[in-house]
């Protein structure tokens, strides 16, 4: 049996490409599918573009340029993971600014690695953007943005029978190798790969010996209430430098609409009080969409943490990390978009013997909510 500790993305991807392998395997989850990271993401499937917005594609760029195709491949049926069930909040994503574009900018943009993923498009095509008052310069981006509550949904179908609600409270030892997992519904032999986000660290602690240390890299998202509706915008607002100023979601809530607010604003707000972040994203949004005029009703800060490998110097890792030690694999796939990358890894470090392994009767994982909601 393949034991998959944690019910985000990564997690229930692999179980997916395992189950579509005929491979026995579950996931225990302690909370609810989907319920940290994942489903307080954006739910933007990018390729690299907006880690290159200071004209040159980076490392990171290329080892995420391409999921994108990948996702779409699954979202069509296609490939080993069908996620036909999926619903999408747009089929593509819109790069804009307010002003105007650096040289370095619009030269990448007309480059040739770029050409294919990118193209500049009449703001009267797209419903938010069609006023006088807008400017700048308007880009369509071809990478998806999910419906998120949709995505686990569709995993919680596809993997039903084997997700269970349950607290991993340590390992299973055998001559120094993991054999298996403790849990608070009992104990369950298997090959154990630890998909858990935050959640690892505290785990591996409980093993002697050399381990993967993991960082935390804090974001405090905006959650803007409108006191009317905008036209949705999915997307990004460019700055001057290498990451977007202000990442946009639109969605609605009892009906109400949000504007979910990332990016750059949540990357700085993090040295901020919760008051003088509320005040610079109702800035941030008055100058991102100043054209449409949004009137906020109510504004909070969601803070969330993204859980990576540690880096010598704290920075944002590359790309998906894999590593096995003592028979235990242990993962964090760093994007949303990457959970493909990572069970590719992850798949050729597997032993596949005969396994007659039944699924245990443990409560069934319940599904997530939208946490920021």
């Amino acid at each position: 049996m393949k034991i998959i500790v944690g019910g985000g993305i990564s997690g229930l991807w692999l179980a997916a490409e395992l189950k579509a392998r005929n491979i026995p395997c579950c996931v225990i989850e302690k909370n609810a599918l989907g319920q940290a990271q994942t489903l307080a993401s954006q739910g933007m499937i990018h390729g690299g573009t907006k880690y290159a917005l200071d004209g040159r594609l980076s490392k990171a760029a290329n080892e995420i340029g391409a999921m994108p195709a990948r996702w779409k491949q699954a979202l069509k049926g296609n490939g080993k993971v069908d996620l036909r069930a999926v619903q999408l909040e747009r089929e593509d994503q819109l790069l804009w600014s307010v002003g105007s574009v650096g040289a370095n900018l619009m030269g990448f943009f007309a480059s040739k690695a770029m050409r294919s993923r990118i193209e500049r498009i009449d703001p009267r095509t797209e419903a938010a953007f069609n006023y006088p008052g807008f400017k700048g310069h308007l880009y369509r981006l071809s990478e998806p943005v999910l419906r998120l509550d949709t995505l686990v949904e569709a995993f919680a179908e596809l993997l039903d029978g084997q997700l269970f609600h349950a607290e991993v409270t340590g390992f299973l030892t055998q001559n120094g190798s993991v054999v298996g997992v403790e849990t608070s519904a009992g104990q369950m032999p298997g090959d154990v790969i630890m998909t858990a986000g935050e959640g690892t660290e505290p785990l591996l602690s409980t093993l002697n010996g050399q381990r993967p240390q993991m960082q935390l890299r804090p974001l405090a998202m905006g959650v803007c209430k409108l006191a009317r509706p905008i036209p949705r915008v999915f997307g990004h607002q460019l700055g001057g430098g290498s990451k977007p100023k202000l990442s946009v979601s639109t969605h609605e809530f009892e009906g109400a609409q949000y504007l979910y607010l990332g990016g750059q604003l949540a990357e700085d707000g993090v040295h901020l009080d919760d008051d003088n972040l509320r005040h610079r994203a109702v800035c941030a949004v008055s100058e991102a969409l100043r054209w449409l005029e949004p009137t906020i009703e109510t504004t909070r800060i969601f803070r969330v943490n993204r859980a990576e490998p540690s880096t010598n110097e704290g920075n944002r890792p590359d790309t998906a990390f894999v590593a096995k030690r003592n028979n235990l694999i242990v993962t964090w796939p760093i994007k949303l978009a990457l959970a493909p990358a990572l069970a590719d890894q992850i798949l050729p470090m597997l032993k596949i013997t005969p396994d007659s392994s039944r699924q245990p009767q443990w409560p069934v994982a319940p599904q997530g909510t939208y946490p920021w909601a």
